[in-house]
């Protein structure tokens, strides 16, 4: 007899049963899959297949999908964009059909499919896509359309999403519910097998048993369901997941149970089943809940430490952003972020909304119009008038989508993903070999056995070590004024073995020392021009300028922040500069040791400089020497020289200055390709390009919001002190990490053991399964709270 061979889709792996296409030599399924190869390859996305064997997704248009058309109404579409200002559209959708990563590959790279795509990014926790596009060469209906042909459908966001998700939680204890009396009530049913009766016994017993069978249809059905559909998205998208065992563990104990029955060879065992359920359920509860503890974004963004200046009647003041409040005056300068959204109430906008919308060009603003959080002023400072508080401001999301496209995995989350999914296909084959051996010795024992091993086995503890001991650390860290971008930054930093630090800013306080100038003394007027054009800059110097001046201020026009040069605009008609020697026409000067120098022009002409004396940080010097232990340690400046007390915080060899912020990126990208896993850390002012080089950048607020995409860490001036032992705590987690790896599989390993010898049954092991996550969740937690404590950043 012939046998009949099914050719697999190229695109999505499935048979090519009812149709099959081909181009370019390979077989398709359908029409979809071969536009989706059509498209990929014409837009030069081919990698897409060698990232992951078989990853697409079959594009198969529901009936019940909404007509992209609708997409476009107006009353739709404002239910689904987040903001729409200058041609610029940004959406969030659900996206459900991700599952690997050449998923987030593909859909972060939606620019090279369609030309109006600006930026795509994925949250791939929440199934979530983040879309800004140009809406007049793309409307939403058409990326809709688009997003369904390639195979990713998405589902409607926004509060029905929410709601959705909050149906979903009830559900899950529904479920509970329904498995805990279906379990409950078989065991009652069960007594008479307990005592010893038989089926031939009575026929009360018969009934018993019908009853156990009809008890069992809503735990296998509906109990049980998250389990099967989790499972068979695994086959359908070719990959593994945890669910996977479990789905057939109960399944063969259902289909074993009604084959005893209905051979009238033994009651079955339904009321394991059940009980297996009700515990899997219990264990899918806690992990959901630990997830859910996970997700702290709400309750973290109070920590965010960026400072902003609030106007308070006739004064100014720093204050952090979670402190305003609707109706608060706050003035943005050059360079900064607006951190909620605000209405502009003097000086002119123009804003840069590459945060939000990935398009770099400014945009003029008005007074009277709304600026979004996250929106960049570039020119003269403005007065914004806050609107919504900045826990409705989405800035730290926004922060959050700031990182490369296609950025590689830290090793230890690829090393625990590949172990989980191997784990798995061991786990399948030490279940068909004990369904072997039991099948040869005494086959009423496969099934049992075959349930026990497929559930002692499953790694939810696995899956929950790393995401809660570094979410636990990243809390710990944040409470003492460390805020991480991601988990992932937790893990580079437990690698990180050189230290760059940048010294304005950042080593020294904000506060100075002494002020002097060094020329003919300055008119009243001069002072003010100075003052003013320094309120414009968000640079350390140009601050002490601001604070030691007190003439009144003056409008300023034509404001330019140019970065390591200075900063330049027309007051009264004067074009005044305030900078570094070369942007300010002066000429070579001697400069002392331990003082940082601003010089100033007017139209052109050299008029003198002022001499800033800072000193360093409290603690500092203590704690660059702390991190020198464990890592090296290198000093960056733009000055010309270094002072003598920062001097000795470092290897002579290991200080440059009169760096430019290119130069300082250069330093950088040249020291990671040693092999070094570097952290900078910056005020992200004139090192933007260094942090963005660095595998760990840290930006450190004290008096802007000057937030930098390229950061990975914002740290409060004040917690600067305790990096060294921030440093130690996520090297701790690294290692705690680890240890909980080695425990969660030794437990699956003596698991396993005692459910293959026969030792272990089906419900013990749905009991040890949600244990073992217990045990290991409450391991990490104090193991991560002890380390915080030794370092004392538990306060």
């Amino acid at each position: 007899m012939p046998t009949i061979t099914l050719t697999a889709c190229f695109h999505c792996g499935e048979p090519c049963t009812e149709e099959q296409v081909a181009m370019d030599g390979k077989d398709f399924c359908c029409q979809g899959c071969k536009a989706v190869y059509g498209l990929l390859r014409d837009s030069g996305l081919k990698n897409y297949y060698e990232l992951e064997q078989r990853p697409g997704t079959r594009s198969v248009l529901n009936a019940d999908e909404a007509r992209t058309d609708l997409f476009d109404l107006p009353e739709v579409r404002d239910k689904l964009v987040e903001f729409s200002e200058d041609g610029i559209t940004r959406i969030k959708l659900q996206v459900p059909q991700m599952h690997c990563s050449s998923c987030i590959w593909l859909l972060e790279n939606l620019d090279r499919l369609e030309p109006a795509v600006v930026r795509s990014r994925v949250r791939f926790s929440d199934k979530e896509l983040t879309v800004n596009f140009r809406e007049g060469d793309l409307s939403l209906g058409k990326l809709i359309a688009l997003l369904r042909n390639i195979g990713y459908g998405p589902q409607l966001t926004g509060s029905a999403y929410k709601q959705n998700r909050k149906k979903v939680d009830r559900m899950l204890y529904v479920r509970l519910g329904v498995a805990g009396f279906c379990f409950g009530n078989t065991m009652f049913l069960s007594f008479p097998e307990y005592f010893g009766a038989t089926l031939e016994d009575d026929t009360l017993v018969k009934g018993f048993i019908l009853l156990k069978v009809l008890l069992a249809l809503p735990v296998v059905f509906f109990a049980a369901r998250i389990f099967f559909a989790s499972a068979w998205a695994g086959v359908r998208s070719r990959s593994v997941n945890i669910d996977q065992p479990i789905a057939v563990g109960v399944l063969a104990l259902f289909l074993q149970s009604l084959y005893e029955v209905a051979a009238q060879i033994g009651p079955g065992y339904f009321d394991s089943l059940a009980g297996l359920v009700f515990f899997l359920l219990i264990g899918r509860w806690f992990q959901d809940f630990t997830y859910q503890a996970l997700s702290f974004d709400r309750d973290l963004d109070d920590f965010l430490p960026l400072v902003v200046l609030r106007r308070n009647g006739g004064t100014e003041e720093h204050v952090g952003v979670a402190a305003l409040n609707p109706g608060d005056t706050i003035i943005v300068r050059d360079q900064e972020l607006v951190p909620v959204d605000a209405i502009l109430r003097q000086g002119t906008g123009r804003i840069d909304n590459s945060f939000i919308t990935g398009e770099p060009l400014p945009v003029r603003r008005a007074i009277g119009e709304t600026i979004k959080a996250g929106g960049r002023q570039r020119g003269a400072a403005i007065e914004l008038e806050v609107l919504r508080p900045f826990a409705q401001s989405h800035l730290k999301r926004l922060w959050e989508e700031q990182r490369a496209t296609g950025s590689e995995r830290p090793l230890m989350p690829r090393t625990m993903d590949l172990v989980a999914r191997r784990f798995i296909v061991a786990v399948f084959t030490i279940s068909a070999a004990a369904a072997v051996y039991w099948g040869l010795h005494e086959p009423a024992r496969i099934w049992p056995v075959v349930a026990a091993v497929l559930i002692v086995a499953c790694p939810c503890a696995l899956a929950l070590s790393m995401p809660f001991a570094y979410g636990h650390t990243i809390r710990l860290l944040g409470r003492n004024g460390l805020f991480l971008r991601d988990a992932d930054v937790v893990e580079r930093m437990a690698s990180v073995d050189a230290v760059v630090f940048d010294k304005t800013g950042t080593l020294t306080a904000r506060e100075a020392w002494g002020v002097r100038f060094e020329g003919a003394p300055l008119s009243a007027h001069e002072q003010a021009l100075v003052r003013s054009l320094a309120r414009h800059s968000t640079h350390p110097l140009s601050a002490v300028l601001y604070a030691d001046l007190k003439t009144p201020l003056i409008d300023a026009v034509d404001v330019a922040d140019t970065p390591g040069e200075g900063v330049g605009g027309t007051l009264r008609g004067v074009r005044t500069t305030l900078g570094n020697p070369g942007f300010s026409k002066a000429p070579a000067m001697p400069q002392a040791n331990g003082e940082a120098y601003v010089y100033l022009a007017f139209d052109g002409v050299y008029r003198g400089r002022f001499a800033i004396r800072k000193k360093a940080r409290a603690g500092m010097a203590e704690s660059v020497l702390d991190i020198a232990r464990h890592a090296t340690t290198y000093l960056l400046t733009g000055d010309t020289s270094v002072d003598a007390g920062t001097a000795r915080m470092f290897t002579p060899g290991n200080m440059i200055s009169g760096c430019t912020p290119p130069e300082k990126a250069r330093f950088v990208n040249e020291l990671r390709h040693t092999g070094r896993t570097v952290m900078m850390v910056g005020d992200g002012l004139n090192d933007a390009g260094a942090l963005q080089q660095s595998n760990v950048g840290v930006t450190v607020s004290e008096s802007s919001a000057a937030l930098t995409p390229a950061s990975d860490a914002i740290i409060g001036a004040d917690a600067l002190h305790k990096l060294p032992r921030m440093l130690r705590l996520s090297r701790k987690a690294h290692r705690i990490v680890l240890t909980s790896l080695v425990l969660s599989l030794a437990y699956n390993v003596v698991g396993l053991s005692f459910a293959v010898s026969g030792n272990l049954t089906p419900i013990i092991a749905a009991i040890l399964m949600p244990v073992s996550s217990v045990t290991v969740v409450a391991f990490v937690s104090i193991a991560v709270w002890r380390a915080a404590r030794s370092e004392k950043l538990t306060e």
